[in-house]
């Protein structure tokens, strides 16, 4: 009876006890949510298509940590969709400029690499889409940039640049030929290093400075 009685009075201590285990893990968890770094990205995608009527030839967009920050096509002007984007780029008139004629000048080379891509895979017309991912992340702790641009082709990855010895992978057997082709334009390689590696990363940084907030956070486990 004395037993039992014991265990009715340490019922609301354990209780107790349990409640401060849980309050101090979860200052615990909160503590490792702030310290932790954050893995930024910007990713820049292009899309080209073909046979699709009442849509631009070329779109592009601008992506900082999943977020829509630019957009632009063949036809239109380019547009800011974020608000804490607009500040950074009204200072910088020459990177807004610079995408806007990046999908003019784009579009007339998307289109001769559809045709191309076409005619590797004998198709005579159609609805088709060429697509190119690139950008980089960066690791706001440690400083490390990783670069990636990746091209597909109707949906399938196509190719892909290995930047520490500057060819390219064919992901298709289709895209061995254009393998062959950009690999030996070692300017190529070069240039799209500069850009994976050096540019764009100081622009993403640039970025998570006027996002603020916004962009500095991490998700819980």
């Amino acid at each position: 009876m004395n037993n039992r009685k014991h265990l009715i009075q340490l019922g609301p201590s354990l209780t107790r006890l349990h409640q401060i285990k849980m309050r101090t893990l979860l200052l615990l968890l909160l503590f490792c949510h702030v310290s932790s770094p954050v893995l930024h990205s910007m990713k820049h995608f292009t899309t080209a298509s073909t046979g699709i009527p009442n849509l631009s030839e070329v779109m592009a967009t601008v992506e900082v940590d999943e977020l829509l920050v630019v957009s632009c096509d063949s036809n239109k002007r380019v547009e800011i969709k974020q608000d804490w984007a607009k500040k950074f780029l009204i200072e910088r008139p020459e990177l807004l400029e610079w995408y806007g004629q990046q999908c003019l000048h784009l579009s007339p080379i998307f289109k001769a690499f559809i045709y191309i891509l076409m005619s590797l895979y004998n198709q005579s017309g159609g609805v088709h889409v060429l697509q190119r991912l690139n950008g980089c992340e960066w690791d706001d702790e440690t400083g490390e940039v990783k670069g990636f641009v990746q091209f597909a082709y109707d949906g399938e990855d196509f190719l892909k640049l290995d930047l520490n010895t500057l060819t390219w992978i064919a992901l298709r057997p289709e895209a061995v030929t254009a393998k062959l082709i950009w690999d030996a334009d070692k300017e190529l390689g070069k240039v799209f290093k500069i850009f994976l590696t050096q540019i764009f990363p100081e622009q993403l940084r640039q970025y998570v400075k006027y996002g603020g907030s916004i962009l500095l956070r991490t998700e819980l486990p």
